[in-house]
């Protein structure tokens, strides 16, 4: 099960490096962040970057997310609280069901490419091969997608790598 923290976006490392030395291995199996690949031209000519997909945000797998959210207490004057003064928010299997489909076990969406015919959007490479519904807006000059964020309680759209190769 997955778990997500929220933290100050300059902070994310250095509380993944302290969860991982601090916190159990028989109950935080993993901690991780989401990445994904865009395309920036600078210098004359284009250029791939990682960026964070959540910033601010943290993702715990445990199997005890009660003894997680204990372990979790001392951090409390350095995260986030949630709703009903919680720290973590629990991810639903079938959102992190899609998250592993897009992003694989490296966590990091790769770019995509795709074309728009009438209006419609056709993604022909890449993790976002038939998600095209999940799509709300598209910048083709800076080569990104904003996509419907596939996690409840998280704000705002997430951000993927789209190249459009044609229009018409």
């Amino acid at each position: 099960m997955w778990c997500i923290l929220r933290c100050q976006s300059e902070k994310t490392e250095q509380i993944m490096e302290s969860c991982r030395r601090n916190i159990s291995g028989q109950v935080l199996r993993d901690v991780f962040t989401f990445t994904y690949e865009r395309m920036r031209r600078y210098e004359g000519s284009w250029h791939t970057e990682t960026r964070s997909m959540f910033p601010g945000y943290i993702f715990l797998e445990t199997e005890k997310p009660d003894e997680l959210s204990e372990a979790l207490e001392p951090y409390r004057g350095v995260v986030s609280v949630l709703e009903n003064d919680r720290l973590l928010l629990k991810v639903q299997p079938e959102e992190e069901e899609l998250l592993r489909s897009l992003c694989g076990r490296e966590h990091h969406l790769a770019m995509s490419q795709g074309y728009i015919r009438n209006g419609i959007t056709h993604i022909t490479e890449g993790p976002l091969v038939g998600m095209e519904r999940r799509i709300r807006r598209i910048d083709r000059h800076k080569r990104l997608a904003d996509i419907a964020s596939p996690v409840q309680g998280m704000e705002g759209p997430v951000r993927a790598g789209l190249e459009i190769t044609s229009k018409s």
